[in-house]
């Protein structure tokens, strides 16, 4: 029961005391009040920095993406130039090698020399390369074999396959001319029939 008296007697001594605030004994309600608003305008000014600063951070993150796109480009495009050139000079060193495949350079590809050459190879195996000068041109034997092809064809058939032109003609005459023509002989003619 002492116990209680005690407790008792601590909790009425507590209630006698006057409460102190949690602020302390020096607070000035005015001074707060002013202090409170100047922080929420800070807050606000500092808001409108950070939009600003994210909105500035926005716009060059996309002028870079947009510098660094354009450089991309700009690369890609190099590196195409680089590799025609160096493809032609591939067919270049080929072409010395075999010019009798000038003009199917097209046929000619690859991704190196190597590729490249080993295309001319069997371009120039297949074509049998350079014939001699008395051969007749490509063009020329073909053309022989189909008149060849023609004649045997005309003859199984019996129908002439393409008309033969008539030689004797020339241009500005109407045919064979058998008669020679005598100035003198028509106008001898021409005095006797008027003398009748």
């Amino acid at each position: 029961m002492a116990d209680t008296a005690k407790d008792a007697s601590q909790a009425s001594t507590e209630e006698q005391k006057p409460a102190s605030p949690p602020w302390g004994d020096d607070f000035d309600a005015e001074r707060a009040w002013t202090l409170v608003q100047n922080l929420r305008t800070e807050k606000e000014d500092l808001k409108g920095e950070v939009a600003t600063l994210k909105q500035k951070s926005q716009e060059l993150e996309a002028g870079e993406s947009d510098g660094l796109k354009e450089l991309r480009t700009r690369a890609e495009a190099a590196e195409t130039r680089a590799a025609k050139a160096e493809h032609e000079l591939t067919l270049a060193k080929v072409l010395r090698d075999f010019p009798a495949l000038e003009g199917f350079e097209d046929l000619l590809t690859g991704d190196d020399e190597e590729a490249v050459r080993a295309k001319a190879e069997r371009l120039a195996a297949i074509g049998g390369g350079k014939k001699p000068e008395g051969d007749p041109a490509p063009g020329q034997e073909e053309q022989k074999l189909g008149e060849e092809q023609e004649e045997q064809k005309q003859e199984q058939s019996g129908l002439p396959a393409k008309p033969e032109p008539d030689l004797s003609l020339t241009p500005g005459h109407g045919g064979d001319d058998k008669v020679p023509f005598d100035p003198a002989a028509i106008a001898q003619a021409a005095r006797a029939a008027s003398t009748f």
